[in-house]
């Protein structure tokens, strides 16, 4: 079979566009790209080619004009996207250059819009053993997959079953030209290194290594879709559905698992689950130092333990036999005062939330009350309060405890003050001196979320 023929079946195996659409090739002018993009040409099939500019190599214009030159001669529109590639703390200068050219290959494309990219064999092979020696998982050793959500988008590699060898001597019979990005040299960086001094010697042992290799990263990934079928059926059955008796401000609740439901799980199964469970709740790849601090400290610590742990801009917190994941909010809950006339809503900023007086009758403040100018306070601690409906008095954290308010949202409470006297706790209670009898009118704190 040609290799356009092979390359025609891969491509329509992996997916087809909607129509009067085009696939989107990210071309670098490399003999991978070139080959990828003259493939389409030879197939007159709708697309467009995107050149990112990396600013990291002196050539860098040079390949600009080449790229240019190459796609005007096939007739074929190209598009070149300048970005900032330095090195960002924590990442490595390949890390930082693919992080930054993927997001401006996605915010180029436009809706319908296919990126197909040209990593081949050897790409896989060695994308597999740069993730062994990182002691990667089984999504790590999966290494790339050859069709893949890209955020609203389809992302393909239809060359990922050509090896390196097949591309160029494609390329050489058809006479294309292509530049070499002399980085590619440069042993220092990982994936050269194997690609210059340890693949050539395992292939004088095994001359089909790269072959078994990306083989055994697609076996990596069918083991992969069945873990992720096991964690979607764990996690629907730890997901827990108990409801808070308060609306989130300051954090907003993205998920909650059960406790008891986790700790029924072996500790593999637990961390395949709540691995899954990051992933599909914030789009990010976990650590396996977080899921296993996640497992010691929340899941299997003392009860009366309250531990935290942030990640990115997300907490997670222990509560109630419940694992709590909070979105942080830029704001921290108010650091002042807020006067506020209840005949209208009043709209506080730092807790995300509108306040407005609600009408009630039987329950509720005297309606006397929505004429004066009352106070809004966050908690200060030490505060005693006495409910409508309650004998005495107690302390408002001992009411907040037993109402299971979680310990993150006591503080940033809204407390409603008449003068020095506390007389509404968010939409909770109200106390009893200033609220009304059976059957009269009345009316009660409400809060949404703004």
């Amino acid at each position: 079979m040609s290799f356009v023929k092979r390359f025609q079946n891969s491509l329509g195996s992996l997916y087809v566009p909607p129509k009067n659409s085009k696939y989107v090739i990210a071309y670098s002018g490399g003999l991978d790209s070139h080959v990828l993009l003259y493939c389409f040409k030879q197939l007159d099939i709708a697309v467009r080619a995107v050149h990112v500019h990396h600013g990291l190599q002196a050539v860098a214009d040079d390949w600009v004009n080449h790229c240019l030159q190459c796609c005007d001669q096939l007739g074929l529109q190209l598009d070149i996207l300048y970005v900032d590639a330095q090195q960002k703390p924590g990442t490595s200068p390949e890390e930082a250059a693919r992080d930054a050219r993927y997001q401006a290959l996605h915010d180029n494309l436009v809706k319908d819009e296919c990126l197909v990219t040209a990593q081949h064999l050897d790409d896989q092979a060695e994308t597999l053993l740069l993730q062994l020696f990182r002691t990667a998982s089984s999504a790590g050793l999966s290494a790339m997959p050859a069709y893949k959500q890209f955020g609203d988008h389809v992302h393909i590699r239809p060359l990922l079953s050509f090896s390196r060898g097949d591309i160029e001597k494609y390329a050489k019979e058809n006479h294309l030209q292509w530049v070499e990005d002399p980085s590619n040299q440069d042993t220092a960086l990982d994936r050269n290194y194997l690609r210059k001094e340890v693949l050539p010697l395992l292939e004088k042992r095994w001359p089909e290594v790269s072959t078994r290799l990306a083989k055994v990263a697609e076996m990596q990934s069918s083991n992969l879709q069945v873990l992720q079928d096991m964690a979607a059926i764990d996690l629907a059955n730890a997901i827990s559905t108990q409801e808070s008796p308060l609306k989130a401000c300051v954090y907003e609740v993205v998920s909650k698992l059960s406790i008891n439901r986790l700790q029924q799980l072996s500790s593999a199964r637990l961390l395949n689950l709540l691995r899954y469970w990051v992933m599909k709740m914030l789009n990010q790849q976990p650590t396996r130092n977080l899921l296993e601090e996640i497992e010691k400290t929340l899941i299997n610590s003392q009860q009366d333990a309250i531990p935290e742990i942030i990640f990115s801009d997300y907490l997670f917190r222990k509560f109630q036999g419940n694992i709590y994941l909070l979105r942080i909010s830029d704001t921290q809950g108010p650091q002042a005062n807020f006067k506020w006339n209840p005949s209208s809503a009043i709209t506080i900023s730092e807790l995300n939330i509108q306040i407005k007086a609600v009408d009630s009758v039987g329950v509720g403040l005297h309606r006397d009350l929505l004429n004066e100018t009352l106070t809004i306070r966050s908690r200060v601690g030490g505060e005693k309060f006495h409910p409508a409906g309650r004998r005495h008095s107690q302390s408002l954290k001992k009411l907040l405890q037993e109402a299971n308010i979680p310990p993150w949202e006591r503080d940033v409470m809204p407390l409603l003050y008449f003068g020095d006297e506390l007389i509404a706790v968010g939409g909770l209670w109200v106390c009893k001196r200033y609220s009304v009898d059976p059957g009269e009118s009345g009316w009660l704190v409400d809060i949404e979320l703004t």
